[in-house]
């Protein structure tokens, strides 16, 4: 069975991502800064041997390459990597006008949002050029597509996120390495609350984990076999960039 890394698994998108790889026959290693979220996912997806949990900080790079470095030795490869951690207002970080906002603030956001895609990307590379083949998609976000108001650094965190994927997918085309991103709007998180703003899409709700596993699963499939360097808007039309 192929091999994912998940980062940020113990979200509501995380949990999408998930089921819908192990569905399709994945085997998926969860992390999230928050174990027992990342234990509760991979149990709503079955569990063992098909999801396990792990605690990850994705921003840690030491963390990040003793966790790649444990499953390359268990698996014998890493198949696909999700990067899925990220948030602004999940953070505790509301939205703020630029002005007002201080460095350590914007750092986190970045971190968190943008560094811990590198650290991952990085990590997980050479075992994939080694491998010839692999697939990388990234979380990114609607804000990422058009900027929003109060959200200046999330948003730019999030087409960073757009252009390093890009930019990426031409410098490991060669060694059979697909690189993606994909773009929720007003998705589901549980911090949330369900309100007016859900019904904002043409669709009439939230995007939804599963909205997001599939597309997630779409892009890591032979389906996708020559799609990179892409961002699959999935935001119900929300965005419409």
């Amino acid at each position: 069975m192929p091999v994912a890394l998940l980062t940020g698994g113990g979200s509501v998108i995380g949990e999408g991502i998930t089921c819908a790889l192990v569905a399709r026959g994945w085997t998926i290693a969860v992390t999230d800064i928050n174990l027992d979220l990342a234990r509760q996912v991979a149990a709503s997806a079955g569990g063992l041997p098909h999801a396990e949990a792990f605690a990850l900080d994705a921003t840690d790079s030491a963390q990040v390459d003793a966790t790649v470095k444990d499953l390359l030795a268990r698996h014998g490869g890493i198949d696909a990597l999700v990067n899925a951690a990220g948030g602004m207002r999940g953070l505790g970080v509301q939205k703020t006008d630029f002005v007002n906002m201080t460095p350590e603030v914007w750092n986190r956001v970045l971190h968190v949002n943008l560094q811990s895609v590198l650290h991952c990307t990085h990590a997980v590379l050479p075992s994939m050029i080694a491998a010839k083949r692999g697939a990388i998609v990234s979380i990114a976000a609607s804000r990422g597509l058009r900027g929003g108001p109060g959200a200046s650094i999330y948003s730019a965190a999030k087409a960073a996120i757009i252009v390093f994927s890009q930019s990426l997918a031409q410098e490991v085309g060669r060694h059979d390495i697909r690189v993606n991103t994909i773009a929720p709007g007003n998705a589901e998180a549980r911090w949330k609350k369900h309100g007016p703003e859900a019904t904002r899409s043409p669709l009439g709700r939230a995007t939804s984990g599963d909205d997001v596993g599939r597309a997630v699963a779409f892009l890591l499939s032979d389906d996708a076999a020559h799609i990179t360097g892409s961002c699959l808007d999935v935001s119900g039309g929300t965005t419409l960039h």
